[in-house]
This record gives C-alpha cells, structure tokens and sequence, in this order.
C-alpha cells in the first residue's frame, strides 16, 4: 500500500502478528515479540518502506 505522500508502507496486525496475544495490554512490559518480529520490521524499514502498526485494540485510541 503506499501513503498519501506516495511512499511505500506495510501495514502489520499487532495482537498475534509481531507479537504475542496477552489479553488487554495497558503497560509496555506485557509486550512480548513473536520470534523474527523485530527482525522483519528492521527488513522493512532497511527497503525504505514504512511499518505501519495496527490493532483494534480500544484503549489505543484513549
């Protein structure tokens, strides 16, 4: 997909995707990343795509 300003980006479900599923995550400690995550988002990056993260998580927008 590419954004507005025509750049590329990909965009990665959060809960399960890059990392694991804990419930309602309200403190950054919880966060845990699947194996080979943070490994891909520094790929993506590197090709000079954006990594766009998304949940439905409610509290994020709060």
């Amino acid at each position: 997909m590419r954004l507005e300003n025509g750049q590329a980006a990909v965009f990665l479900d959060r809960d399960g995707t890059i990392n694991e599923e804990v419930g309602y995550m309200d403190h950054l400690e919880k966060l845990r990343l699947l194996p080979g995550a943070a490994e891909a988002i520094r790929l993506i990056n590197a090709s000079g795509m954006k990594t766009v993260v998304v949940t439905n998580q409610s509290g994020v927008a709060r």
